[in-house]
């Protein structure tokens, strides 16, 4: 069960911090002044286990595109 769940979290982070690619050259001009903004937002899961609340955090990386 345990694997089970670092294996979810891993999965979360990865999917985070997975970087978005700059575009095409003709795209440049356009993306100017654009900059990527990246926050690590530690989110939380409640999991029942054995009966006891048990409360597991993990850190994701959102990322997203400002002017």
């Amino acid at each position: 069960m345990k694997k089970f769940f670092l294996a979810l979290t891993g999965a979360a982070v990865l999917a985070g911090s997975m970087t978005v690619t700059t575009p095409e050259p003709a795209m440049a001009r356009h993306w100017h002044g654009h900059r990527q903004v990246c926050r690590v937002v530690v989110t939380k899961r409640v999991v029942w286990r054995h009966g006891h609340r048990h409360v597991v955090r993990y850190k994701v990386r959102r990322c997203w595109w400002r002017w």
